[in-house]
């Protein structure tokens, strides 16, 4: 059946980002602090730095932005906004090789350089229709290479109101104190760590590297109110030795994405540092909550309810019908915040927007008291430490070595209870190298946290009839 948001619903107004984030701010207000640097803005000197970058950029341009979380590159996006392009967003770890491949596959026409000289002559600023792409962001979706996903400003601009709604719900109002230590490269740090904040009047403090002790300080010396956090950081809440509870004693709520999170972690973090811990889901293709716990309504285990403006339901596997309450299907949902499409690729947008409905690739379920539980990932993307990671890549990266005949590479959980990339080799006739020597080849061309965990021999990879790696078969 078709499930709803037990919330009421909202007004979505057709703004673009640069006005979400500034209409009726009191400019005294603060907006944005680097934990890093110290460097901190207002609301009206943000607008006032927003405002001259977007006189050096040109209107209808796709601009790869690529730059750590900063004032800066909260200047940037915002400046493309108010001058009508597009922002196409790039994670500031990656390697350069990995980067052009991602600005081609957008059609970046130049870059964004946050704080940095202007790319265009200044010509006047545009304010764009809410259905102009506002947001090129990246997603594996479920067959492993990336596609880029459209977000237009209507779409992004409603997920932020939606998130806040949510939020609002659990008693997490405007003007709060936020810890963002998430990237904001990525849509879940983009939406809900910075314009979702920025929506509400709350000051975000950030930084460009994420660092235990900084974040711990931050929450100590700026009485954080409402902290995000992803599973890899809440492990090290629950056990790290050098964490201090009292840091965290005006920390009443922390929000958990971009990777499912145990319950049992999540409980160990809440009793530890007397908070409460609400779980979130997503896709890039989503702008991207659908989902999100409500203090005292669900346990953190489950992605809680849907926000306002959304239904989802959860279809059988094989037969694609409406799967009853309680059985394991795939989550698809419907509302004002999904992608246009994926730029450039009009058979993949088809096959993920079927009739209307994302089909997210995950496989949940609905609860009795009508939470969602999502059981397992989308197919063979693995997920490490909140990133994507496309298997499929990492594959093209192995089958240029010398060495190697064949290879493929599914997830596997380390000894530390994390799911890692890992190589499954065939060794061309009479090659000499070694696991240590692969991972150590792989490392040098693709960024950390795609680097290959662990390597496997093996005589040969397993496939269908039709060629496709069957990744369960892999051991």
């Amino acid at each position: 059946m078709v499930h709803r948001s037990p919330l009421p619903g909202i007004a979505l107004p057709g703004t673009p980002l640069h006005a979400l984030a500034f209409d009726g701010a009191d400019p005294a207000l603060p907006a944005i602090t680097e934990l890093d640097t110290e460097r901190s803005v207002t609301y009206g000197e943000l607008f006032s730095l927003v405002d001259a970058a977007s006189r050096s950029l040109r209107p209808g341009t796709t601009l790869a932005l690529r730059a750590p979380n900063s004032i800066d590159f909260a200047v940037a996006l915002l400046a493309a906004s108010r001058a009508g392009a597009t922002a196409c967003l790039i994670g500031h770890t990656l390697v350069d090789a990995e980067a052009r491949r991602l600005a081609d596959l957008a059609g970046a026409e130049g870059t964004l350089h946050p704080g940095g000289a202007p790319c265009f002559d200044p010509p006047a600023v545009v304010n764009p229709d809410a259905d102009a792409v506002a947001v090129v962001a990246f997603s594996s979706g479920t067959t492993g290479l990336p596609k880029a996903v459209e977000l237009t400003h209507r779409s992004i601009v409603a997920n932020a109101l939606q998130f806040n709604a949510a939020l609002a719900a659990s008693g997490i109002g405007e003007g709060t104190r936020v810890a963002a230590p998430l990237p904001f490269s990525h849509i879940y740090g983009l939406n809900t760590l910075l314009l979702s904040s920025l929506a509400a009047r709350r000051h975000v403090f950030t930084a460009a590297r994420f660092d235990l002790a900084q974040f711990a300080r931050a929450h100590r010396e700026h009485a954080i109110e409402l902290s995000f956090i992803a599973p890899p950081i809440a492990l090290r809440l629950a056990n790290d030795p050098g964490i201090d509870p009292r840091d965290f004693a005006a920390c009443a709520h922390m929000v958990c994405g971009a990777a499912p999170l145990d319950e049992a972690l999540a409980r160990r973090v809440e009793t530890r540092l007397s908070t409460v811990l609400l779980q979130g889901y997503g896709t890039t293709e989503s702008s991207p909550v659908t989902h999100v716990g409500i203090s005292g309504r669900s346990n953190p285990g489950t992605i809680g309810f849907a926000v306002p403006n959304t239904e989802f339901r959860v279809v059988d596997l094989a037969t694609g019908a409406e799967a009853p309450d309680g059985a394991d299907g795939e989550l698809q949902v419907r509302g004002p915040q999904l992608m246009r499409g994926y730029r450039g690729d009009p058979l993949a947008t088809r096959a993920a927007l079927a009739g209307g409905w994302l089909r997210t690739g995950d496989v949940a379920r609905v609860n009795a008291d009508d939470t969602v539980t999502v059981v397992d990932r989308a197919k063979d993307v693995i997920k490490y430490h909140g990133f994507q990671v496309a298997p499929a890549e990492l594959e093209a990266v192995l089958l240029t070595h010398p060495d190697v005949a064949d290879a493929a590479v599914a997830g596997r959980v380390d000894g530390r209870g994390e799911e890692v990339p890992h190589a499954f080799v065939v060794k061309r006739n009479g090659a000499g190298v070694d696991a240590a020597g692969l991972m150590a080849w792989v490392a040098a061309r693709v960024t950390a946290y795609k680097k290959v965990r662990g390597v496997t021999f093996v005589e040969e990879v397993p496939r269908n009839a039709a060629g496709k790696i069957l990744r369960r078969e892999l051991r």
